[in-house]
């Protein structure tokens, strides 16, 4: 008998988009703005607004999307039915499409009023996060099963939406173009850019470690639903180095920041957090079962963001 089709409530909704991933999205936000105000001494209060709704909802949107093509190419109809938000809830499959136009509407409103507001250069910028964002879990072979999404979801996210959070309160610190009758002419200030590279660069590294820990955890139900990813690939204790090597990376980094001056020396004390990463590095080093450990993987970049988050407040406060 098959299960009667239930109302959407607010908390189905929130599962659907998986409101509890969005720490990927708002730490990088958070530390881009933080470091524009700390490094730039820039700040603009409506585009950060208009760049928080637009980046909430395109994020909402590519979760809504993932599910959505996970529930419709399914080939294990236990997942399809019992892992699944949609088969779990017994949700109205055209009702979830439309949830998804209507994320990815909003999102790209918002983000055409913040190019108008700032720099048409955010535009092709812009298209090309929406188009990385779509196609990740949309079409034929969407980039999350192939080896490739590990390096497409920590890249755009862990530096894309630091870049971009930068960008948008003053675009002329980073960027500056002139268009006459003859010539585009685009300048780079190939310092700063650098400097949003290299301190963006740890939460590159932890968000593909989130990517690859969960892919780590799906590997026997991936290959089930013809999902093969880079842990197929490379095998499993090949991705459990890769893990080490990315959950120890970040800590490395701030040492460097710290010495180089680009944080202040006395940032040095962060690094008591890495007592408890180790620990959680250990605990998943041990086990990888999606409903046990995998949340270690999001534990150590929430805890790494959350220590960057508090230096830069504190070192603002004290500039």
């Amino acid at each position: 008998m098959n299960k009667s089709t239930t109302g959407l409530t607010l908390p189905v909704f929130l599962e659907f988009v998986e409101i509890k991933t969005k720490v990927a999205s708002v730490f990088p936000m958070t530390l881009g703005i933080l470091w524009a105000v700390y490094r730039y001494q820039v700040f603009n209060w409506l585009n950060t607004f208009l760049f928080v709704l637009a980046v909430l909802s395109f994020d909402m949107c590519t979760t809504a999307i993932n599910n959505s093509m996970d529930y419709h190419k399914a080939k294990d109809e236990a997942y399809r039915q019992e892992s699944n938000v949609i088969g779990k809830f017994s949700l109205d499959f055209q009702q979830m499409i439309g949830i998804v136009l209507g994320l990815l509407v909003f999102s790209i409103l918002i983000s055409l009023l913040l190019v108008w507001r700032t720099n048409w250069l955010l535009l092709p910028m812009g298209i090309l996060c929406f188009l990385i964002g779509i196609f990740y879990t949309f079409g034929p072979i969407p980039l999350s099963r192939m080896p490739l999404g590990e390096a497409f979801s920590g890249l755009t996210m862990g530096f894309g939406i630091f870049f971009l959070a930068v960008f948008i309160q003053q675009p002329d610190v980073l960027l500056v173009s002139q268009v006459t009758d003859q010539w585009l002419t685009v300048q780079v200030s190939w310092t700063k850019l650098l400097e949003v590279i290299v301190m963006s660069l740890p939460l590159v590294a932890l968000i593909a470690n989130i990517m690859l820990a969960n892919n780590t955890c799906d590997l026997e139900e991936d290959i089930r639903n013809h999902r093969y990813t880079l842990v197929y690939y490379i095998g499993k204790q090949a991705a459990l180095k890769l893990y080490f090597g990315l959950a120890s990376l970040p800590w490395l980094l701030w040492f460097f920041y710290c010495i180089t001056g680009f944080l202040p020396i006395w940032a040095l004390l962060g690094l008591v957090g890495m007592v408890p990463a180790y620990r959680s590095l250990r605990t998943y080093l041990k086990k990888q079962v999606k409903r046990e450990t995998f949340i270690e993987a999001v534990k150590s970049f929430v805890l790494f963001s959350g220590v960057y988050v508090i230096v830069l407040i504190l070192a603002i406060i004290v500039v």
